[in-house]
């Protein structure tokens, strides 16, 4: 099996299995109910199925690796590009008109991809390709009038989204690595780190990300399935 088959699995096998876990902030906020269990959250999901991979793969080095980049998303993201030959892929719902205006970084959404076609880089992870305007924010949708309502509504992307869709497995990073995730076949998995049981673990389909904008990063392999027209030029 390849690493992205062995993180597939065991993304979805404690996606499916966390009776033993609880969120790493309702644990210290209640010690006594809940201090049997084992704290995860959304890091911890991350360093969780990339160790595993690269433990099934036979490179322990990079699987203690991992662990000590932990706590910075941004810096993981850049040791598997870096180091392992992962591609780095921004993504933006709709670069004009983030959902999340007028909330006060709502502004990053369009800065964030004027960086990606600028530098390549999102927060320093060098980046191959874009899948953006997957989601255009409607007209007549109340965010879509507080930011660059001037512009006009953004075409859909329906070729790039299908493209990055067919990727099995990918590391995600939002908000220059403030929250972290996991990415496999058009969803997010996540961790709440303030929630146990059903609400621990969620999946969403990329559209709807609350976190809009951000950048995955994928096996080199899988790299293959992304279109042309999603390379950054």
């Amino acid at each position: 099996m390849k690493f992205h088959e062995h993180a597939y699995t065991k993304l979805i096998d404690l996606y499916n299995n966390h009776d033993h876990e609880v969120g790493s902030e309702l644990q210290k906020m209640d010690p006594v109910t809940y201090g049997s269990y084992k704290a995860t959250n959304c890091i911890t999901y991350v360093l969780n199925v990339l160790s595993h991979a690269f433990k099934e793969i036979g490179d322990t080095q990079s699987a203690q690796k991992v662990w000590t980049l932990g706590q910075r998303g941004t810096e993981l993201a850049q040791y598997l590009v870096t180091k392992h030959g992962w591609q780095g892929v921004y993504i933006n719902p709709d670069v004009n008109h983030p959902l999340d205006a007028p909330d006060s970084s709502s502004s990053e959404h369009p800065y964030s991809h004027y960086l990606a076609n600028k530098t390549r880089q999102y927060y320093k992870i060098p980046l191959k390709y874009k899948v953006i305007n997957y989601n255009p924010t409607p007209k007549d949708h109340p965010a879509f009038q507080q930011l660059n309502n001037h512009l006009g509504e953004t075409a859909l992307n329906a070729v790039d989204i299908a493209g990055l869709e067919r990727v099995k497995f990918g590391f995600g990073v939002s908000r220059g690595g403030m929250h972290t995730w996991l990415y496999a076949e058009g969803k997010v998995y996540e961790v709440h780190w303030n929630a146990i049981g059903a609400d621990l673990y969620e999946a969403t389909p990329l559209p709807m990300f609350p976190w809009l904008s951000g950048a995955i990063v994928i096996p080199a392999d899988l790299a293959g399935v992304l279109p042309a027209s999603a390379k950054l030029s």
